[in-house]
């Protein structure tokens, strides 16, 4: 603070004292012994500062020339200050960008978890001297430990970080947070959002300075962005990028996503970490990264986390509404399908059974795009009113069915800690195959659509026909061949679409999905299937 500055900040405290001293006194002293009491006028308020046309660097008040590159400064009449002015983000300096992360970097923390863990998870694996693929469960069994970033915002020692970084297996876990300066300290946990990916821990301390949030609303495409954590053992990291999409942005990785974009690398351990515009502002959460084949960063943006931050911090969790419709894009395919006129909405690709959406009448086909008379033509908007109206309450859905629009009522339900779709819609897109029942014998046959389907390099072939399935959750732990198979384990007959359908249920295990078909040819291998679990949308 200036000299100036600490004079007025005195005045200020002293200012009342001294006024009641001087009554006081003048109560007490004969008129003849007062002295004539003098006006004490509040300071002049301070010129505003000018800045810089070309530049955009900040200059004194009455400055003609700029400090920074010596160009004419424009004369400023105080009468006509606007007080409201907003400095253009690309108007600051590199100097100014430096220290504003560099004073946002000190809100930064390492966030370190230790916990118990047992998983099995499905895993695929080739014998030697043998061309073909054989599955296997693994465990992972024992304490793990592991690390994260994480910042504060809003309340004093109130810590904001992923959920997978606060409680990555779901179990009780021990969190301790490390501060830039090199304290330690336990933190609890206020609450989790497994649905966005979110988590509010509380440390006892107020030393940590929080950060302010920005409005990724505002932000803008190509706009600079810098990604803060602080990893392992490397301290705090700061990388900077541009921001290459704003939302709608869908990896799989939550049950509800709208992105933000970036260039700006994420390294392992940054979870949790804020992404910040140039004034330090917190635009994101960081959340994943994907380095292939070439790096791109994802962080949840400033709108959605802040929400989800509220509702953590009021009641401990965020209790979303839900309806049970799976949603997808509207393509070519579904255009020529379902006779669609209204593009600019998303397709109800599948009911989940026993949902409000089942019983409220809404079918396979139906376009979504509106809400409570509303537009919301993305499934994010669509995911995001449904969550914040709760539980319990009654919805208007805007539907297009057949190219009829349509207002479709239902009333919602509280949101499934894990909401399945059908197993055989996962299955299909996940191996890029199609089930279908033969219209004679009701037999599943496997339908390969092309010479470039993933299905191929599993060793499905078009026309296969599926005589049995041992699903993930049933795998043994050791190489399950074609006698194993028979011997050790329990495989599911398969008569018919809805016997695949029950079995593959099944087939989720460790966030992945597995499954072993035997087919009807002697000749045939074991088919082992293992891939990675997307999530698909679900409103």
């Amino acid at each position: 603070m200036s000299g100036a500055g600490v004079r007025r900040a005195l005045f200020r405290m002293i200012g009342p004292l001294l006024a009641a001293g001087l009554a006081a006194g003048m109560a007490a002293a004969s008129p003849a012994d007062s002295p004539a009491p003098q006006s004490l006028s509040a300071p002049a308020p301070e010129a505003p500062p000018v800045y810089c046309p070309l530049c955009g660097a900040r200059n004194r008040a009455g400055s003609r020339f700029c400090l920074k590159d010596g160009s004419e400064l424009p004369a400023i009449d105080p009468g006509r200050f606007n007080t409201g002015f907003r400095r253009a983000l690309e108007t600051y300096s590199p100097e100014e960008v430096q220290a504003a992360i560099h004073r946002a970097s000190a809100s930064v923390v390492r966030i370190r978890g230790q916990t118990n863990v047992e998983m099995r998870y499905p895993v695929l694996l080739r014998e030697p001297r043998s061309p073909y693929m054989y599955g296997r469960v693994e465990v992972m069994k024992g304490e793990e430990r592991f690390a994260g970033s994480g910042f504060c915002i809003g309340a004093p020692g109130e810590i904001v970080t992923n959920a997978h970084v606060a409680s990555p297996y779901g179990t009780e876990t021990r969190l301790l947070v490390e501060t830039p300066d090199g304290r330690s300290l336990p933190a609890r946990l206020l609450g989790i959002d497994r649905a966005v990916d979110l988590a509010l821990l509380k440390v006892e301390t107020g030393s940590i300075p929080p950060l302010d949030w920005g409005d990724s609303n505002e932000a803008r495409i190509g706009e600079e962005v810098w990604a803060v954590g602080n990893p392992l053992d490397l301290g705090i990291t700061l990388t900077r990028g541009t921001l290459s999409s704003l939302g709608r942005v869908r990896v799989g990785l939550n049950q509800i996503e709208s992105f933000m974009h970036t260039d700006a690398f994420i390294t392992h351990g940054n979870s949790g970490g804020p992404l910040l515009d140039v004034l330090g502002r917190v635009l994101g959460v960081n959340d994943a990264t994907v380095l292939q084949p070439r790096h791109h960063g994802y962080a949840i943006p400033s709108l959605t986390a802040r929400l989800a931050i509220d509702r953590l911090r009021k009641a401990g969790r965020y209790d979303r509404g839900y309806l049970g419709l799976h949603l997808r894009p509207i393509d070519a395919d579904a255009i020529s399908r379902y006779s669609i006129t209204h593009r600019d909405g998303i397709l109800v690709e599948s009911i989940l059974p026993a949902s409000p959406a089942a019983g409220a009448g809404l079918r396979q086909g139906d376009v979504v795009f509106g809400i409570n008379g509303r537009r919301a033509p993305t499934s994010y908007l669509l995911q995001e009113a449904v969550s914040s109206i709760g539980p319990g309450k009654p919805v208007t859905l805007s539907v297009e069915r057949g190219g009829q629009a349509l207002e479709v009522k239902a009333t919602t339900a509280s949101r499934p800690e894990d909401p399945r779709t059908d197993p055989l819609v996962e299955w299909e897109r996940g191996v890029d195959l199609r089930f279908e029942a033969d219209a004679k014998t009701g037999e599943v046959v496997v339908r390969v659509p092309g010479s470039f389907s993933q299905a191929l390099k599993y060793g499905f072939k078009d026309g296969d026909r599926v005589a049995s399935v041992l699903p993930a959750q049933d795998w043994i732990e050791e190489t399950i061949d074609r006698a194993t198979y028979k011997t050790k384990t329990h495989p599911v007959a398969i008569a018919g679409l809805e016997d695949l359908r029950k079995a593959l249920t099944r087939s989720h295990l460790g966030q992945r999905l597995g499954a072993i078909f035997l087919v009807k040819d002697a000749d045939a291998p074991l088919i082992a299937v293992v891939f990675d679990e997307t999530l698909p949308v679900i409103l």
